[in-house]
């Protein structure tokens, strides 16, 4: 099945066809073989091309977020025979935003970002101490702190949203 996904205000064309407990999926024009399995509570646990990865998706209808590596992705479906994307979906192409979610429980220990500050890729966000450690989280890309949706002290679970850039 033929669809257009967009995953962080980039569009790809991704067709996948199921057979013997396997998909094949194809995002512009590379191809993927995947087996994946529901755990619990929006976990999911596959093998992609080999390779085992864990998943945590939150959503519903065709809009998703998907936690993957410790990377957080929003990720919207659209069915070409039903609808098709928005013109604001298009124009957000040109833009970026990423979305930095909780890779782990924990606490927020600081941020090294203030809202409205710009950050450069690789970037320092936010401390964040789980199991007696401290962990960094760093930007996937540049741009400017828009919003910062938790607090010092706060305690997180995996894939909660904790800030979003644009």
């Amino acid at each position: 099945m033929k669809q257009q996904v967009k995953v962080n205000n980039t569009v790809y064309q991704v067709d996948y066809e199921k057979s013997a407990g396997t998909i094949r999926v194809s995002i512009d024009d590379r191809s993927y073989l995947l087996d994946a399995a529901a755990v619990s509570g929006g976990y999911y646990s596959y093998l992609l091309d080999g390779q085992s990865h864990d998943t945590l998706v939150d959503g519903e209808d065709d809009h998703f977020s998907v936690l993957v590596a410790g990377k957080c992705f929003d990720v919207d479906f659209y069915d070409p025979r039903t609808r098709r994307p928005s013109d604001d979906v298009s124009r957000s192409t040109l833009e970026s935003q990423q979305t930095i979610c909780a890779p782990m429980a924990g606490r927020i220990v600081r941020f090294q970002v203030d809202s409205g500050d710009m950050v450069g890729d690789g970037d320092g966000l936010i401390v964040l101490e789980a199991m007696k450690m401290e962990n960094e989280l760093k930007s996937q890309g540049v741009g400017q702190v828009k919003e910062i949706l938790v607090a010092v002290d706060d305690v997180v679970t995996p894939g909660q949203k904790l800030m979003v850039i644009e």
